[in-house]
């Protein structure tokens, strides 16, 4: 389940891109000021938070937080793939 964090982040960063090449913008205030402050570079912070979730989740003895949180993760992908698929 660990590694389907890091994968949901990876692909919430490849949405986004997607999202971003159709002109569309970032929904997300934190992502949408690291894409301002970073400019190209914002991956590193959106990396960053994933790679810190994924420690933290790694931690955990608890399977059903890990569960969760991995539900949570895949909320912004889905998101992504509904708002590219009402593009085309």
């Amino acid at each position: 389940m660990v590694l389907c964090a890091l994968l949901l982040g990876y692909a919430d960063l490849v949405s986004t891109n997607v999202i971003l090449d159709l002109g569309l913008g970032e929904l997300n205030p934190f992502m949408h000021l690291a894409q301002t402050w970073f400019g190209v570079w914002w991956l590193v912070p959106k990396l960053g938070l994933t790679f810190v979730i994924t420690w933290l989740l790694w931690r955990s003895n608890n399977v059903y937080n890990i569960a969760l949180v991995v539900a949570f993760c895949s909320t912004p992908v889905l998101n992504n793939l509904a708002i590219i698929a009402g593009t085309n």
